[in-house]
């Protein structure tokens, strides 16, 4: 059953320290990234997937506009956003019992239909390295919580909607697709839907503010790869 989404500032990312996102003129969002009177947030529905996600945010991401990494906690109800080596990391938690890192290293196997845990008996989860391709690829070598995780991949169906940014390797998605594509794998079509409709809506939005104002004002970072 959808919901609609609590207060942004419940759903901002840890290691934000409550602060909002700043480009170089526009104060922004710490949760969908878009400046204020274009935020998206209150307009999200919120879906209860087949199989918990954890996004693992390295710490420069966290405070880039053009991030998706957090519309995926935004819309799914228990996912949540991890910030990797922030100032103020608190303790990680204990790995739940049964971790998949979604990430297409050498022998990561294709997700199936199940690997889906939707009344969350088997405390299973799939944890999605979040940051450029090279941030996210030490996040899934490097994170207590893929450690021991069985590292699997999704085959993308189309190719990147994404465009605020240069792939760095083709057929990449980024964060909020390859978390769509991993929802429809597991046959979650209700909640990977909601993921790319929110997507496509927050991509809309972005996509003016950043013809509006400039790359360099919408996109708030050290790489803007």
């Amino acid at each position: 059953m959808n919901e609609r989404a609590p207060p942004a500032a419940a759903l901002a990312p840890p290691g934000l320290g409550g602060r909002d996102l700043r480009g170089w003129r526009l104060a922004r969002c710490g949760t969908c990234g878009l400046p204020h009177d274009v935020c998206l947030c209150d307009e999200l529905p919120r879906v209860r997937s087949t199989l918990r996600v954890s996004v693992v945010m390295h710490r420069v991401e966290a405070l880039r506009s053009t991030n998706t990494g957090r519309i995926v906690a935004r819309v799914l109800d228990d996912a949540t956003v991890r910030v990797r080596g922030a100032r103020d990391d608190a303790p990680v938690e204990a790995a739940p019992r049964r971790c998949l890192v979604l990430f297409p290293f050498e022998g990561a196997r294709p997700l199936r239909r199940d690997d889906a845990d939707p009344d969350r008996s088997r405390d299973a989860t799939l944890v999605v390295p979040d940051g450029t391709w090279a941030q996210a690829r030490r996040i899934a070598r490097r994170d207590a919580w893929c450690a021991s995780a069985e590292p699997v991949c999704v085959e993308p169906r189309a190719p990147s909607r994404y465009g605020l940014r240069r792939n760095a390797r083709d057929g990449g998605l980024c964060t909020v697709e390859a978390v769509a594509e991993a929802l429809a794998a597991l046959g979650d079509d209700v909640a990977s839907e909601a993921l790319q409709q929110a997507f496509d809506a927050w991509r809309a939005r972005a996509g003016a503010v950043r013809g509006a104002v400039g790359a360099d004002d919408a996109c708030y970072g050290a790489d803007g790869s």
